[in-house]
């Protein structure tokens, strides 16, 4: 299916993207992606948690971490899957009361992927974590999407965003990266029988994980520890300008003492 690139935005892609995810190709990743999920949620605690898309229907991401409520925000209503409907720009959620969100895709195939973050910051408590899964464009599944981007079919004619730029875009918003980490060495194929013969390819991610074709990010927020430092600096500015009243008030005594009657 395909999406024409210069209206491309987050809920156009959302059917074709979850289409494709269907697929052979789509399909092995998604496996792999959720297996590596099951070794980072577990340890996120909180009453609930937001997905921004449904990539597969069987599929929810959130699944496997320690949050009571597990939501999933679809393009449309009665989008597979999803239990709210939205767009990733201006999410229907009250801020401050997510403890975990997660992008899959989101920022590849968005218009505005700062806003997204941002809005994703505004929904997350202040200790909140952020999840975020991307397609490497230094990977084969990179190199397909040079190829053949052009032809505007999701998912290669998205927007594929170095791990080193969602670093500095968190960065900025004062988020502290705490794993990084990708998948999917192999040759980016449709064969489901090239793709089993191929995926011992897979034993060379500790050496070549930078290479992966699809990356995960871990990152929290870290606003209690910037209010911290802001009231810390307030206090010591407010120290400092008692201080100055108190000299200036003594230099005023002394000129009146030292004046002739």
């Amino acid at each position: 299916m395909t999406v024409s690139k210069h209206t491309l935005n987050w809920i156009d892609t959302q059917r074709p993207l979850q289409s494709w995810y269907c697929t052979s190709l789509g399909a092995t990743i998604l496996c792999e992606m959720n297996t590596l999920l099951q070794d980072v949620l577990p340890d996120i605690f909180g009453y609930q948690g937001l997905q921004i898309g449904q990539l597969d229907p069987k599929y929810n991401l959130l699944e496997c971490s320690g949050l009571h409520k597990k939501l999933v925000l679809g393009a449309s209503a009665g989008f597979a899957g999803a239990d709210l409907a939205g767009d990733a720009l201006a999410l229907p959620i009250a801020s401050d009361t997510m403890n975990l969100v997660i992008l899959p895709h989101t920022l590849d195939f968005c218009t505005d992927p700062h806003q997204v973050l941002r809005e994703a910051d505004r929904v997350l408590t202040r200790d909140g974590h952020l999840v975020i899964i991307g397609f490497n464009p230094w990977s084969l599944l990179g190199l397909r999407h040079l190829l053949f981007g052009w032809r505007a079919t999701v998912p290669w004619d998205g927007e594929f965003y170095s791990r080193r730029r969602m670093s500095d875009w968190l960065s900025l918003l004062n988020f502290r990266t705490l794993d990084d980490t990708s998948f999917f060495l192999r040759f980016p194929i449709s064969s489901s029988r090239l793709l089993n013969k191929t995926r011992l390819m897979e034993r060379a991610r500790p050496m070549l994980g930078k290479l992966g074709g699809v990356y995960i990010i871990h990152a929290r927020k870290q606003s209690i520890p910037m209010t911290l430092a802001r009231q810390k600096w307030g206090r010591r500015s407010a120290t400092a300008a008692v201080g100055s009243l108190v000299q200036r008030a003594h230099e005023r005594t002394a000129r009146r003492e030292r004046q002739p009657d």
